[in-house]
């Protein structure tokens, strides 16, 4: 099963698993919006990225666990356990968007007549953020091949990583910068796109589904904090 949802979707998935992230203070239902969402990626096609942050949180859920809340010593206090997971739940809801063609977000940003203003960094946000993680990935090659990575000496492997990912990065959104004026995404008239911007049906469907739950999740929330 592959359903790709349009982009206005997947924004009011974020938007509510935001207010949800905020709210929620009840592990179990922290714990069944974490399915939740990954059920919302596997309908998607992100199996494995799925996998991946399901595996994640069940480790932090297993720490949070067996510190009985109280952390794992002073390195892994039970704040830090308390905001990966919600930090992970972030990053399930917002991966669909992150891995979006540039040229679709601003077509969608046009149609909705949303300013420039807020169009136009959020389009570069969303560019920019796989394009660094790629070059994480290249400097961690780099840095096993030349054997600089240990963990006796992790501040000296700490400056080894962040140095060149700062300067490439600063590069990087230059060029991306410059690639997105040669492209006209500055043009003020009307911009055009291969892929057909439509709001379906099944878009609907995924943002009543998506409101119901917030709402069951809120209910169910204030209900036991009464209790």
């Amino acid at each position: 099963m592959n359903i790709n949802f349009d982009f206005r979707t997947k924004l009011f998935v974020i938007v509510l698993n935001m207010s949800l992230v905020a709210t929620l203070t009840s592990d179990i239902l922290i714990y069944i919006l974490l399915f939740l969402l990954g059920i919302y990626l596997i309908i998607q096609g992100y199996v494995k990225q799925t996998v991946e942050y399901i595996a994640a949180a069940v480790l932090f859920i297993i720490l949070r666990i067996v510190s009985g809340g109280n952390g794992i010593t002073v390195l892994i206090p039970e704040m830090f356990l308390f905001m990966v997971l919600r930090i992970l739940m972030m990053l399930m809801a917002a991966y669909p968007v992150i891995g979006m063609p540039p040229g679709e977000i601003v077509a969608v940003f046009k149609k909705i007549h949303a300013p420039d203003g807020i169009a136009l960094p959020v389009t570069f946000m969303l560019r920019f953020f796989p394009t660094v993680k790629s070059e994480f990935k290249d400097v961690f090659k780099a840095l096993r091949l030349r054997k600089l990575l240990s963990w006796n000496h992790p501040f000296h492997s700490m400056e080894y990583i962040i140095t060149p990912v700062i300067f490439r990065s600063s590069r990087i959104a230059e060029e991306l910068a410059a690639s997105a004026e040669s492209r006209g995404i500055s043009n003020p008239g009307i911009h055009t796109s291969r892929t057909k911007i439509i709001f379906q049906k099944k878009d609907g469907a995924m943002c009543v589904v998506a409101a119901l739950l917030t709402a069951v999740f809120i209910i169910v929330e204030r209900m036991a904090l009464r209790c």
